[in-house]
Order: C-alpha cells, then sequence, then structure tokens
C-alpha cells in the first residue's frame, strides 16, 4: 500500500453526521409555565415523554385538571394531573401495556423536572418488555444499560436509545438518505438523529464451530474488504486459549450507523425501517450475518463504557466493539444534535478513500496470482 493511500486511511473522519430530522410541533414553552394557569389543551405541551398530546383527553374542573400524552401503540401513553387544592402533580406512564410507574410531585417543582425525576431510574420492567419484544420480532440484539449507567433524558422527548449497526461505505449515502426521507415523507412525530462512525471490530471465528472459509486468511480479508468498504487490518490470527480451544480473529475499522431517538419512538422507527434485505430486517426474514445484525444501544452507552461483547447464539462468533475515546465521542454526539452540514462532502471523502482502497486490493491479489 502506497503511503499516500495509507494516509488517506488514517484521515478518514471518525464521524459523519448524516442527518437530522427534527419533529414539526406547536410553539410551546415551559420556561415561567404554571399548572394553575391552564385553561385549554392549548396551554399544555404539544409533546410529553411518550408522545403527542391528546387534546380530546383534556379535562378540567375546580379541582383541576388531567390530559394524556399518546405514543404510537395504543397501550403507551403518560398521563398527568394536576390536584389544585394540594398544588400536586401526578404523573403516570405506560409503555406497550406495562406500567412504568406513578409519581406525586409538588407543582412547584417544574413539570419537566418532576417528568426526569421520574426517569431518573429507567423502568426496568420496560427494558425486560423492550428486549422480549424487539428480539423476537426483529434480528438483533438488546443490550442493558451498564450497571450503575445513567440514562439519558431529553424534554421534553423522553429517555433516548440508539439502534447501531454496521454500514458499507458504498452504502453510507444512500442508507442515510433513505432515513431522511422517510422521517420526513412521515411526517415523524419524534426527533431522529442519524450518524456514521468509524468503530474498531475484533471478530473471533471459533475453531471448529464458525464456518471453514473463516479460517481463510486471504479470502476473510478480500471478503472483509469488499464488504465494508475498507481494509481490515490484516489476515485473521489464530489465538488459542488456555482451555485449548482457538479462534481466527479478524481485527478492522468499520463504519457504524448510530440512529438515536426517543425510546417510545422504538417500535415505530423498526417498523418502518424494515425489509428483507436491509439492516433491519424482520425475525421471519432471511438470516443476517451475525456481524452485521444491529443492536439497541441505551443512549450514551458508548460514554459509560469502552468497548461491547457481542455472541452469536450458537457461540460460534464473538464480535468486540472498541469505542473511540469519550472526547472524540462527545464531539461527534455535539455535532449529530447540531445537525452538521458536511456529511455530503465527508461521505464523498470516504468514497474516494474506499474506491482507491478497493482497486489497490484488487491489483494486489492480481499479482498473487
Amino acid at each position: 500500500m502506497t503511503a499516500t493511500l495509507a494516509e488517506r486511511l488514517s484521515a478518514l473522519p471518525y464521524s459523519i453526521a448524516l442527518s437530522l430530522h427534527v419533529p414539526v410541533r406547536r410553539p410551546f414553552t415551559l420556561k415561567n409555565w404554571t399548572p394553575s394557569a391552564v385553561r385549554s389543551a392549548d396551554d399544555l405541551p404539544p409533546y410529553l415523554m411518550l408522545g403527542p398530546l391528546d387534546a380530546v383527553s383534556f379535562t378540567q374542573s375546580e379541582e383541576g385538571w388531567s390530559a394524556r400524552w399518546q405514543g404510537t401503540e395504543p397501550d403507551t401513553h403518560v398521563d398527568v394531573t394536576y390536584e389544585a387544592e394540594v398544588d400536586q402533580w401526578e404523573i403516570r406512564q405506560t409503555w406497550c401495556g406495562i406500567d412504568g410507574g406513578i409519581g406525586y410531585y409538588s407543582a412547584q417543582i417544574p413539570l419537566e423536572r418532576a417528568v426526569a425525576t421520574l426517569y431518573a431510574k429507567f423502568p426496568p420492567a420496560w427494558h425486560e418488555g423492550m428486549k422480549t419484544r424487539l428480539e423476537s420480532t426483529y434480528q438483533l440484539t438488546v443490550v442493558p444499560k451498564p450497571k450503575g449507567g445513567y440514562t439519558l433524558c431529553g424534554i421534553p422527548d423522553g429517555a433516548l436509545h440508539t439502534i447501531v449497526f454496521p454500514v458499507a461505505v458504498k452504502d453510507l449515502r444512500a442508507t442515510g438518505e433513505r432515513i431522511a426521507r422517510l422521517a420526513e415523507s412521515a411526517g415523524l412525530c419524534y426527533p431522529l438523529g442519524v450518524e456514521a462512525r468509524k468503530i474498531f471490530q475484533a471478530i473471533n471465528y471459533v475453531e471448529g464451530k464458525a464456518p471453514d472459509w473463516t479460517s481463510q486468511g486471504w479470502l476473510v480479508f478480500i471478503q472483509s474488504a469488499a464488504e465494508t468498504g475498507l481494509p481490515p487490518q490484516g489476515q485473521p490470527v489464530r489465538e488459542a486459549a488456555a482451555d485449548g480451544s482457538a479462534a481466527w480473529t479478524l481485527r478492522r475499522e468499520t463504519y457504524y450507523l448510530f440512529i438515536t431517538l426517543p425510546f417510545a419512538a422504538l417500535t415505530d422507527f423498526l417498523a418502518r425501517l424494515a425489509s428483507e434485505d436491509g439492516p433491519i430486517r424482520l425475525a421471519s426474514h432471511a438470516p443476517q450475518q451475525f456481524e452485521w445484525r444491529p443492536a439497541v444501544l441505551p443512549c450514551g452507552f458508548e460514554l459509560q463504557v469502552p468497548s461491547l461483547e457481542l455472541w452469536d447464539a450458537g457461540k460460534t462468533t464473538r464480535l468486540f466493539l472498541q469505542f473511540g475515546p469519550v472526547a472524540d465521542v462527545v464531539k461527534a454526539n455535539l455535532a449529530a444534535m447540531e445537525g452538521k452540514r458536511t456529511a455530503a462532502t465527508d461521505v464523498a471523502n470516504v468514497e474516494a478513500i474506499s474506491a482507491q482502497t478497493l482497486a489497490f486490493i484488487d491489483q494486489a491479489y492480481e499479482r498473487a496470482g
């Protein structure tokens, strides 16, 4: 490989902010807002934690008022009651029919703080329900919050999660554009950030369990480059453990798509994006290669732990992901939230470097003969 090409590969951007969807909502601010001044549904936030306001649900009397914010499923909603006599909030939340808890707070506490307090600990029953529901419906893995970790919660959008999956360089542009068109045409009522990040992978193919081809060095190298659009860090290396087992390990960097959205939007968005040959596949679709299967992470997972380890069901393949330095991750998150607009240039540069790299590998393969 020429020095110029090696230098260009090392200069590949860590993060590319592909798109940012901001839903159109009725203008509203919680600043200086008081529950005692509410007279109609127009005085309430248009969106709160699990979905848009159901204006028809608003009721008011001398005792106070109540309203429901409805999620994309009929049995997903957050209900807020203001009890005027005691100047108190009652907040209840349900996701897919699973109780998410109830909180009582003095109305002297702003609504946004009261709701954030309720979300300080993500309901364990919601995580278990999400894991069961999503893993039985799609070919993906739901990853729990790290032990002692925190929940990132946006007001008024609720707890945030991130869908991650590898994406080939040749598919970066089309996948980003497809998601942006989907969000725009469907008029999604929730925000959606789409970003590509360069992530280090170590793939361990267990000897005697993984397919035989995984031990064929040059074949694995060529296939990896063709699939990702970037060269791996070398041919797979056989690594033996003390117990006598062994694995062929391939190390590489590849781009992952990070799609960040509210927890309450997961079921709706996954259903919209699912296809037979796309990155999101139903359980009934043709099996997806394990290394390419998506994972659903709590937002900020990569800030709380340095890496992630995943195994396939048959324990034939282990996938190890090494996240970037915290400073790079924070910078990438900020760029995504701010809607960085250099995506087209960044993608074009990555595509050019990838094309040059693959051409070099093809030439080397032909010379090797």
